[in-house]
């Protein structure tokens, strides 16, 4: 039986689709936070120096979507032949390519171009990529999950994404009814409903 260690500072971001995986699958791990305190000492342990890392009997694995890929196969979240692994990456990177818009918009310091870039997200980009993700729902059915007939790594990621990230950007709305839906029923599994109500509380 495998031990895992999940190391991430005191936040949902990058480290959260795992978290959710862990539920999921009922699946035990020690949930490292690191405090501001504590960083500079563990970051000299780190294989990159960043987090997160997930350390598998003692090995680090780093790169939130190499760490999510790795949990996905050995919790049986990875789809059930090659052709729908590929389709949940497909879900994944075109989430990646979300994530990144969102951290420029977050990130910005320069005014006018913060304000620029946030415009562009809320009326082309954000629209964009719900779009596409609706799609890959309604070729999976539409009321069910992204691929296959069982949750996965794309479901997971998705409802991180939609239920935390999306949410700290001012003005942006998951207004895609049909992305509403499917995050109401990752929220209902009842092993994810757990970890809400109890995860910790953090600032981003």
């Amino acid at each position: 039986m495998s031990s895992y260690k999940l190391i991430y500072f005191n936040g949902k971001g990058r480290a959260e689709t795992a978290r959710f995986m862990f539920a999921v699958a009922k699946q035990e791990y020690e949930d490292k936070r690191v405090s501001g305190d504590e960083w500079a000492e563990v970051k000299k342990s780190l294989l990159f120096g960043q987090v997160p890392v997930l350390e598998v009997d003692g090995v680090q694995l780093t790169q939130s979507c190499a760490i999510n890929r790795f949990l996905a196969k050995r919790l049986n979240l990875y789809g059930n032949d090659d052709m729908e692994a590929a389709k949940i990456d497909q879900v994944c990177e075109a989430l990646v390519d979300l994530g990144i818009v969102l951290r420029d918009c977050l990130h910005e310091q320069d005014e006018d171009r913060k304000k620029m870039l946030h415009k562009k997200l809320l009326e082309t980009q954000a629209p964009r990529h719900f779009a596409g993700l609706v799609k890959l729902l309604d070729a999976n059915g539409g009321d069910g999950f992204f691929v296959g007939n069982k949750v996965s790594l794309a479901d997971l990621d998705a409802a991180s994404y939609f239920l935390d990230m999306v949410t700290r950007v001012p003005d942006l709305k998951l207004n895609e009814p049909k992305l509403v839906a499917h995050l109401e029923r990752m929220k209902a599994i009842p092993e994810l409903a757990d970890w809400l109500k109890k995860r910790p509380e953090s600032p981003f």
